[in-house]
């Protein structure tokens, strides 16, 4: 069965892990989010409907999702049903020049709030997180700050992490020798992360070293086709013993179809985009 947890980290672009990669998940998942907007703005979709299907091929019993676009291609509200995760809205917003400069992830249990700001040559400077909770006895509120520097040619060297206005981290980046990030490292548990490339400088794998075993294990892999589109990713579990695989079909450069697979190959579930002007 295709439970829903996958459906919602593939719709809103989250992740499995549960580890750092700050680079990552700010920057390159920013990225690919603008570049995303910017196709569907070329092509003026308006409306994504996306449905979701169990691995026997059957539609995901109670599953709704569907993606509205403002006119102007400022705002997008995603509306989320299941049986098993509930109802869920998740929206942002950006900028005339197409920057995302705000996200709202909504539901019964949490908001969580994203602020995000940027210099004067776009590029991310802040992202201010806040997750507001309540229930009947408590309400809760965590804020997370991350801050990006850049060196004079525009690449970033550090990033530093502010949680609840106390507990302060200090996240160092090294470059290759293209410029490419290829070392995020935290400076206060040691813990690094390694970035690796293709030719035409793609991400193709994220992994890090494990200590118990010494071994380098990937958190994330990727698999690109002809027109340079995301072919394949497989995302691991804390820990890595356990994996994911994605495969993605597209259509004029735009996802119709995703498949989860199991370590064993098994198919879980799939999820299909229609797309509407």
């Amino acid at each position: 069965m295709l439970r829903s947890v996958f459906i919602m980290a593939s719709i809103m672009g989250l992740s499995f892990s549960v580890n750092a990669q700050y680079y990552y998940k700010d920057i390159v998942s920013n990225k690919a989010l603008l570049d995303e907007m910017a196709q569907l703005k070329d092509q003026k979709i308006k409306k994504v409907n996306i449905k979701s299907f169990e691995d026997d091929g059957s539609p995901s019993d109670g599953f709704f999702c569907e993606k509205k676009i403002s006119r102007n291609y400022t705002f997008v509200q995603t509306t989320t049903k299941s049986n098993i995760s509930g109802a869920s809205i998740f929206s942002s917003s950006f900028s005339s020049k197409g920057l995302l400069e705000k996200t709202v992830d909504s539901s019964d249990l949490a908001v969580t709030t994203s602020l995000y700001t940027y210099d004067e040559n776009d590029k991310l400077k802040n992202i201010r997180s806040t997750v507001h909770s309540s229930d009947d006895d408590f309400t809760n509120d965590i804020v997370e700050v991350h801050t990006y520097y850049y060196d004079e040619k525009g690449f970033p060297f550090k990033m530093t992490r502010l949680k609840g206005n106390a507990d302060s981290t200090t996240i160092l980046f090294s470059l290759d020798d293209r410029n490419n990030v290829s070392i995020e490292k935290d400076t206060r548990t040691g813990k690094s992360y390694y970035y690796y490339y293709d030719a035409k400088k793609r991400l193709t794998d994220v992994v890090h070293l494990n200590e118990f075993n010494q071994q380098m294990l990937p958190d994330y892999m990727f698999e690109y086709n002809n027109a340079g589109n995301i072919s394949q990713m497989t995302t691991t579990e804390e820990g890595g013993s356990y994996y994911y695989i994605w495969k993605y079909t597209y259509d004029n450069g735009l996802r119709t179809k995703e498949k989860c697979f199991s370590k064993e190959r098994r198919l879980m579930g799939s999820i299909e985009y229609e797309y509407t002007n």
